[in-house]
């Protein structure tokens, strides 16, 4: 009886211990100004982020205010 329990317990085991995480992508827009801001003559708006590739892998641009 004792050996079908510790048998038991190292199949169990295992999927006790499993790990579980959550990758979340946060690029929430943190506006300093807004959506757009003027700098003299210039309108500034926020582009959020997103994916594209580059060198022939896909990555995150993160977003950023550009000039319009």
């Amino acid at each position: 009886m004792m050996a079908a329990l510790i048998c038991l317990g190292s199949v169990v085991a295992p999927n006790a211990n499993a790990l579980s995480f959550t990758i979340g992508v946060n690029d929430q827009p943190y506006y300093i100004h807004g959506p757009g801001y003027w700098v003299g003559p210039v309108y500034y708006v926020w582009i959020p982020g997103h994916y594209a590739w580059r060198r022939g892998h896909r990555v995150w641009i993160h977003g950023h205010y550009a000039p319009r």
